[in-house]
């Protein structure tokens, strides 16, 4: 086999993984994998915002019930009117706040809303923070006028650090949705769900405090043999 065909088989086989990193899990709510970090039980009351394991901030339209709030993005549903997010300028985010728990994020689905396509966010992130002032990029998709949902509408995507979407192994309490561009020239952004996955880490000052009691333990054992 000569270079040239050995350099178009390796093209071809990394084409080819990248297009199946991304899982197209279906459309609709029965898409979701469900009991996310956000809502592990699956129980929470977005009309009354009780029942979930996070709290919630955005940079507009902050709330639940009443419109196409920010938050509607973490109440289980993917629908149209009052199930998505929608309409705003194209630079917002919103975001999860778990507190004092920190999670390595494993993977995370978002949902295109019910509208059209030139309302998808064509460049946006997925961002984690531990002050809420400082935040870090996990995952980017930055495909300027090209929707990741494509005409989809409803679609569920599952990005996953297993299948080589993003690679952060640190921890975060916070992990938040910012996009920058939408696809059409009015500016408008949609987006219907999000659900965050990860692996809950001790605090730092947790691992302090074990660390210590590993050395009083070894110091003690150490003088009962002196």
């Amino acid at each position: 086999m000569n270079k040239l065909l050995k350099a178009l088989l390796v093209a071809t086989i990394l084409i080819s993984s990248v297009a199946q990193a991304v899982v197209v899990r279906g459309s609709g709510t029965t898409a979701l994998i469900g009991g996310d970090l956000t809502d592990p039980e699956n129980n929470g009351n977005p009309e009354a915002d009780v029942g979930y394991n996070a709290s919630f901030r955005s940079s507009v339209e902050q709330g639940f019930g009443g419109g196409e709030y920010a938050f509607n993005v973490f109440d289980n549903q993917v629908g149209g009117g009052n199930d998505k997010w929608c309409c705003d300028g194209a630079t917002v985010w919103v975001e999860a706040n778990f507190g004092a728990k920190r999670y390595n994020l494993t993977k995370f689905t978002a949902a295109s809303g019910n509208d059209a396509p030139e309302r998808d966010a064509d460049i946006w992130q997925i961002q984690g923070s531990n002050d809420g002032i400082n935040y870090t990029s996990i995952f980017s998709y930055n495909n300027n006028g090209v929707s990741a949902w494509g005409g989809n509408r409803l679609q569920v995507l599952e990005y996953s650090k297993a299948g080589g979407d993003f690679s952060s192994n640190a921890a975060y309490s916070i992990f938040r949705y910012q996009a920058t561009s939408v696809v059409g020239e009015g500016g408008m952004h949609q987006l219907n769900e999000l659900e965050f996955f990860g692996t809950q880490v001790p605090e730092p000052g947790t691992l302090a405090l074990s660390a210590l009691g590993l050395i009083a333990l070894v110091a003690g054992r150490r003088k009962k043999r002196a």
